[in-house]
């Protein structure tokens, strides 16, 4: 997994402290320099970005709109400017930013020191009180897990 993702969701969680949750993802994506659309998109579209601007479709649950805003602000973050196609390196480079932008946002909206308040709790508890698709709670405990936080629960 990046390093460079983790990173990144410490260093903006560090940069908005007091936080309470679940996250004000989109406050935050304001704060970074992010405008978000509302758009009626067609399916199977849900979120594109485009320079600063975040387009999401709407009527989206709420904890799907979250994770797409974290996931869009990641690139925003992680990729400023890495919009261009080389050929046979394409799908590569695609997939490796959208592996890092998922584990961003999943760091960014379900950060290490407040996970490890709740402790051994399930998937859905976890989805619950952050406020995001358990999908995304069950990715973040087990692929996006820290080497730190795997080593702490083995010891557990």
């Amino acid at each position: 997994m990046s390093n460079k993702a983790i990173q990144k969701a410490r260093e903006v969680s560090q940069k908005y402290p007091g936080k309470n949750f679940p996250l004000d993802i989109e406050k935050i994506a304001i704060e970074e320099g992010c405008e978000i659309v509302t758009w009626a998109f067609l399916y199977p579209v849900k979120e594109v970005k485009r320079g600063p601007f975040i387009g999401i479709a709407a009527g989206l649950d709420p904890r799907e709109r979250r994770y797409l805003v974290a996931h869009a602000l990641a690139h925003h973050l992680l990729h400023c400017g890495n919009q261009l196609a080389f050929y046979g390196l394409q799908e590569v480079l695609r997939y490796r930013q959208e592996r890092e932008a998922d584990q961003c946002a999943a760091h960014l909206l379900i950060p290490e020191e407040e996970l490890a308040k709740l402790g051994f709790a399930p998937f859905w508890e976890i989805a619950e009180h952050f406020g995001v698709p358990e999908e995304i709670a069950t990715k973040r405990i087990t692929e996006f897990a820290t080497e730190e936080e795997k080593t702490g629960w083995d010891q557990s």
